[in-house]
């Protein structure tokens, strides 16, 4: 049996989905399982031990509409002769480019009951619970015995990438480190930071943690620039420095992890439980990191727009994390 899972991404939602490769596997040890997955968070899955294949195609076909490129990944997908497809996106468009593979057995979600129309089988999508929850009930659909799932997370470090980063670290003499990260709603097909906490906060919490131990800062290259208008003592700025795995390892070892709603919070949760997440116009029942250790912080209750989460429509609202302070946090 060959089974394809396809996702456009952004990193932390790939990332949640990973717990149900591992489930898929378990069930249909001997299937082939591959993932079509976009460019950007294809580096993630590179190494899962439970995929056969992990197959890459631009996000942009999508994004910016490129009918040739879309015409393109069409064909070379049927060419493959798939028997079922996990579609793990919510958007219609990606119900239909299942049925354009010509993959007769189509699983995914039908949003508040009106885009699973190109679907075989179907999940309804709507109410909170977590993403995790929702793509591990998809797994029912393909006669997959039932079991406590198991919910963690999935990436694999390399060992060289590993010691190289713990042997930066020693050189440096980091130790006992916390990562704070700020940042969010910068996904490709998405801008505007809406995610992130205000300026003035993370400068509080960063001035309260500084005097007590090294702060690192980890992200992509276009956050770069931001981190560093807070250099100062006891404060690494990694972001775009390093690559998304070399940034799991300094992760992994961390202290203590803040973060806001990320990618990185999810890459977080894979190789630490030490974590205070950090919500603003996004539900920590939906995506926080599910270890108890884990604490979430959330005082936008009565700004909470599900239309953002549903859809990606921008809230009415776009001021969050006003009520929160840094007693809340450290």
């Amino acid at each position: 049996m060959k089974i394809l899972l396809f996702k456009i991404g952004a990193l932390g939602d790939v990332l949640m989905t990973t717990p149900l490769i591992k489930e898929l596997k378990k069930s249909h040890t001997e299937s082939q399982i591959d993932y079509l997955v976009g460019n950007n968070a294809s580096k993630l899955i590179n190494n899962n031990p439970y995929l056969s294949n992990v197959l890459i195609f631009d996000e942009n076909i999508f994004f910016k509409k490129k009918l040739f490129g879309y015409l393109k990944l069409i064909n070379n997908i049927r060419k493959k002769k798939y028997d079922y497809i996990f579609v793990l996106d919510k958007h219609w468009i990606f119900n239909l480019t299942a049925m354009l593979f010509n993959i007769k057995k189509r699983i995914g979600f039908n949003r508040l009951g009106k885009e699973g129309i190109f679907l075989t089988d179907k999940v309804y999508y709507g109410p909170v619970k977590h993403e995790i929850t929702y793509y591990l009930e998809l797994a029912s659909l393909l006669n997959t015995e039932k079991s406590d799932a198991n919910i963690k997370i999935d990436i694999v470090i390399p060992t060289e990438i590993e010691k190289k980063i713990l042997k930066f670290l020693s050189d440096k003499n980091i130790k006992n480190y916390t990562v704070l990260i700020n940042s969010g709603g910068n996904n490709v097909g998405e801008s505007g930071g809406i995610r992130k906490m205000p300026e003035k906060l993370f400068k509080d919490i960063l001035d309260n943690l500084s005097k007590k131990t090294d702060v690192l800062f980890v992200g992509g290259p276009e956050e770069r620039e931001y981190y560093e208008k807070f250099s100062g003592k006891n404060i690494y700025n990694f972001a775009g420095a390093t690559s998304i795995i070399e940034s799991a390892v300094l992760l992994k070892y961390a202290k203590k992890i803040i973060t806001t709603d990320c990618g990185l919070m999810h890459l977080a949760s894979a190789v630490n439980e030490n974590i205070i997440s950090i919500f603003g116009p996004t539900n920590p029942k939906r995506k926080a990191p599910l270890s108890k250790k884990c604490i979430s912080v959330w005082k936008d209750m009565k700004n909470y727009d599900e239309n953002y989460e549903l859809f990606g429509k921008m809230p009415e609202k776009r001021e969050f994390f006003n009520e929160i302070t840094i007693e809340d946090i450290v």
